[in-house]
């Protein structure tokens, strides 16, 4: 299945549903195989692209087309991650600031015991959670515009 038939397919189910949550889900859809469009894929990758739409099924009629559609949506973004570090906008500060969090929690745990076992917990958790943000966001910015740069973002 090629990257314009399965956008047709998309766009002929956001033209017979009216439910605002099934026409989100099919936009996005429709956004990533749009980038991958426009992006300039040599034949292989356009193979392997196709073949994995092939086998996303995206002819079938579920029950629960929103949940299925968003569920091949994430496994052909996977895909891409997988195969060729194609990435989403701000994937990494999403990540960043996850870990950024875990880690600043950690930290502020530990150092608000050192410095005083009850009051200094919470506080060490506030700040080091805050702080861990702040530097996952900044590191995760800065691996985006890496793969901005790369033109690795769809």
């Amino acid at each position: 299945m090629t990257i314009n038939e399965a956008t047709n397919i998309l766009n002929n189910l956001v033209s017979q549903t009216d439910k605002k949550s099934e026409i989100k889900a099919y936009n996005c859809f429709i956004r990533t195989l749009t980038s991958l469009n426009d992006k300039d894929l040599n034949e292989s990758q356009l193979q392997l692209i196709q073949e994995n739409l092939s086998s996303l099924h995206l002819t079938e009629t579920p029950e629960n087309k929103k949940k299925y559609y968003k569920k091949k949506h994430s496994e052909l973004r996977s895909f891409l991650k997988k195969e060729f570090s194609f990435t989403h906008k701000k994937y990494y500060t999403e990540i960043g600031m996850i870990y950024g969090m875990i880690f600043g929690n950690a930290i502020g745990i530990s150092i608000g015991v050192a410095i005083e076992p009850f009051i200094g917990i919470s506080i060490g958790i506030s700040i080091g959670t805050g702080i861990g943000m702040m530097f996952g966001i900044m590191y995760g910015a800065k691996k985006d515009a890496e793969a901005l740069r790369l033109g690795n973002v769809i």
